[in-house]
């Protein structure tokens, strides 16, 4: 992802603020969960990045668990903690039934005035492996627009009992 300085990429869009840092368009790379880097004023995104983020903020709020909110998020991070994610396969089974809750909480949330490549078509989880108590997705995120994005990202589950 490269953040640019120029206003015209931003001119007549929304922003939303980047929540996972350093990230880069190639190669592993260690995020920072963080709004506000030290030393520093914050960082916006907008675009196909911003589609990542709303997707994985989705994905990994447990559903039920927003005050007033509780049709948002979905049980992908309930049946990591829960133990029932013991392979592979369980993980691609956790995604494509978390993916249903996603897709519908994220397109229920887009307006027709938003740009095409902020607006969620489809993700599919492209590779999963699970060693020790980390799980590895490699997830492919489609926009309205066609435009994808490859994300990587890995998550702590717990070790099966």
């Amino acid at each position: 992802m490269q953040l640019s300085g120029t206003v015209q990429q931003y001119s007549n869009r929304t922003i939303d603020y980047l929540a996972f840092d350093d990230a880069k368009p190639q190669g592993d790379t260690l995020l920072s969960q963080v709004l506000v880097k030290e030393g520093q004023s914050g960082a916006v995104i907008t675009g196909i990045e911003k589609l990542v983020q709303r997707f994985l903020i989705e994905l990994l709020t447990e559903a039920a668990s927003l005050n007033y909110q509780l049709s948002r998020g979905s049980m992908f991070m309930a049946a990591l903690r829960a133990g029932v994610v013991r392979t592979s396969a369980d993980l691609f089974s956790a995604f494509a039934e978390a993916e249903i809750d996603v897709r519908q909480n994220l397109r229920g949330e887009d307006k027709v005035t938003d740009p095409v490549d902020e607006q969620y078509r489809s993700a599919e989880l492209i590779t999963a492996s699970l060693l020790g108590d980390t799980a590895t997705l490699t997830i492919r995120l489609l926009s309205m627009a066609g435009e994808s994005r490859v994300v990587i990202y890995p998550l702590r589950v717990s070790a099966a009992t």
